[in-house]
């Protein structure tokens, strides 16, 4: 169940990423040359619910939906911490003598 969700988590993350790089700026092009309308755009009225702007907020849901399931999840399996996963190995080195 863990690991599903992981995978899920994982793919979101790399989803939202590429959907919001494919959405254009408003007004984007226009503001660079002084012009357009690049400030009207605050004030302007909401444009149309697209596809690629309701995959965004999907995405951007499922990507809130499983950080909180990993975290509970994560919660019950007693590791308060990523950090207490890790097993660091212990080495002892011996002092080096440099009295010769």
């Amino acid at each position: 169940m863990y690991t599903l969700i992981l995978v899920i988590h994982f793919l979101a993350c790399i989803l939202l990423i590429l959907s919001v790089l494919m959405q254009s700026g408003k007004g984007s092009a226009a503001g660079i040359f002084g012009g357009g309308g690049g400030s009207d755009a605050l004030f302007a009225g909401p444009t149309a619910f697209n596809f690629l702007n309701r995959f965004t907020a999907v995405v951007a849901i499922t990507l809130f939906c499983t950080s909180i399931t990993l975290t509970v999840l994560t919660a019950k399996r007693g590791a308060s911490s990523v950090v207490d996963n890790v097993k660091v190995p212990v080495t002892q080195t011996q002092p080096v003598n440099n009295n010769k």
